[in-house]
């Protein structure tokens, strides 16, 4: 091939013409991958050198993102697989305008998500125009134990920022085949999808052996491996029967530390889990589950999202949570220790409340709080809802149902919502007032809970927190139930508390809440 191919094409917005060229090297590499020159331009696709500047003889292959005839952004793919994308770019599906086909509103057709550009064009090639690429590829492996704040999914401004910039249109389509790489980058990237978009609308790809995305099995097996591939795409299991090769390979049930290696041994806890929590009032339930989010942000990068209708987020809840990060008391902190850790707090939580500038009589049921929690999701990626207390809720029972009715109900729906958006939600309920029938105060159970068994009976996990002498520093952790073995087994631990930081530790913990010393996560979110 003696001279690079070229094409005047025309943004459709703007009305500016522009030369766009693709070398012949990049041609040759297209080609061997089954994508042609003609369709490569046709997306605007040219060539650059290493500088990012068009070139007929460059190597770096430069993909425009469209949105409505106007190019929004720009991905730079050079070799050796180095990617960077045009400064202040917006943040969108590659092949976006595909979005808004009557054939996918209609559920004539499903759209098509993959991991790179390559294998959409190779979709597209293959018969499958409604296909559209992720913008960053998978996202990396999350590393425990260090508190890395890219780690946060936070789809307003993060790594699926692509998702809530398009939600609108999203919401329109009804079926998806999620067609993502095989490897692990790739199941989290599809996993991240799924709970977004939600399992009914998404179908799930097999590659055949040695395999690990589309352009792989066009290359080794050709284009109608593609189109077989994409046409025997399965529906993720919602309702109904099923045999096991109906289901995606998911491996064992994950589950993550609480912080607490002592209660670790008994309570792991995993997404989507309902998790129930009571005990006595005064004694340490709410700080319990605010210490239990600050190590999952600090161990997993996970963002927690509170409704917490009894205490005021500012100054009560904002100050608790600055001690419990701080590991110190307030008067110890000093300005610039108190802006960093807002800034981390900010990254970390979001409170679900009324807004005060709207006079509408919102009902602060359990469907708007799940309504809010959706949108968390889809704004800020949360892993954690927690409902504290749950008395608080304006609870809407229908006609004559009773209480143990309506809160079964309720339960059922949480539980649902959990499982569609892989989220652990954690119930804060009050147990009955016979725990303290005729002065003697007893450490409850979860069949104690006010209103119904059904707390303990659907309940994924169920602690109760008991703190039997408050001149002592110690609460009773009790873990009354485990529904899956991988999460531990039932039974108590200690663990000590400190009034000063309104910490929890295990016992044998060194005390630094004093020291100065102890900044677990800021080195990361300093970088």
């Amino acid at each position: 091939m003696a001279s690079s191919f070229t094409v005047i094409i025309a943004d459709g917005a703007e009305g500016n013409s522009s030369m766009t060229q693709i070398s012949p090297s990049v041609e040759r590499a297209l080609e061997l991958r089954g994508i042609s020159t003609e369709t490569a331009l046709r997306f605007g696709i040219y060539t650059a050198d290493e500088h990012g500047a068009p070139s007929g003889v460059g190597n770096v292959i430069v993909f425009p993102f469209w949105e409505h005839g106007v190019s929004v952004n720009e991905k730079f793919r050079a070799p050796g697989k180095k990617f960077w994308q045009r400064s202040g770019g917006r943040r969108t599906f590659w092949n976006s305008d595909v979005l808004d086909d009557p054939a996918l509103h209609s559920g004539h057709m499903p759209l098509v998500i993959t991991e790179g550009e390559i294998d959409a064009l190779t979709a597209i090639e293959c018969g499958f125009p409604l296909t559209v690429s992720v913008p960053d590829g998978a996202p990396p492996e999350k590393q425990a134990d260090k508190d890395d704040d890219s780690a946060n999914d936070n789809d307003q401004h993060g790594k699926y920022e692509f998702l809530w910039n398009n939600r609108d249109r999203l919401k329109r389509i009804k079926r998806f085949i999620i067609a993502v790489d095989g490897d692990a980058p790739g199941q989290r990237l599809a996993s991240e999808l799924v709970r977004r978009l939600s399992a009914a609308r998404c179908s799930f790809v097999s590659y055949p052996g040695g395999c690990k995305d589309i352009s792989d099995v066009q290359q080794r097996f050709g284009s109608d491996a593609v189109v077989s591939l994409l046409n025997s795409a399965k529906p993720y299991p919602v309702r109904g029967l099923y045999r096991i090769s109906d289901y995606p390979n998911a491996g064992p049930l994950p589950v993550y530390s609480s912080g607490w290696w002592t209660l670790d041994e008994h309570a792991k806890f995993f997404l989507g889990a309902f998790v129930v929590i009571s005990g006595i009032p005064s004694h340490g339930k709410s700080t319990f589950v605010s210490n239990l989010l600050v190590n999952f942000a600090e161990q997993h990068g996970w963002t927690s999202a509170i409704y917490t209708p009894e205490m005021p987020i500012v100054p009560q809840m904002r100050d608790k949570l600055r001690k419990i990060k701080g590991r110190r008391g307030l008067l110890s902190l000093s300005s610039d220790d108190l802006t960093r850790i807002d800034r981390w707090l900010d990254r970390a939580f979001v409170f679900i409340d009324a807004d005060p500038n709207n006079d509408d009589d919102e009902e602060f049921n359990l469907i708007w709080v799940l309504d809010k929690a959706t949108d968390a999701v889809l704004r800020d990626g949360i892993k954690v809802l927690v409902i504290d207390p749950w008395n608080e809720l304006e609870h809407a029972r229908a006609g004559n149902e009773s209480m143990s009715d309506y809160i079964g109900r309720s339960i059922r729906s949480i539980k649902r919502w959990a499982k569609t958006y892989q989220v652990i939600v954690i119930v804060v309920a009050h147990p009955t007032k016979d725990v303290g029938k005729d002065g003697a105060v007893r450490r409850p159970g979860l069949y104690d809970i006010e209103g119904s068994s059904h707390w303990a009976n659907k309940a994924d996990i169920g602690i109760i927190i008991d703190w039997p002498d408050h001149a002592i520093p110690h609460t009773v952790v009790d873990v009354k139930k485990i529904r899956f073995e991988e999460c531990g087994g039932k039974g108590s631990v200690i663990l000590k508390f400190d009034r000063y930081s309104a910490r929890y530790s295990t016992l044998d913990e060194e005390e630094t809440h004093g020291s100065g010393r102890d900044w677990d996560g800021f080195t990361s979110i300093e970088k």
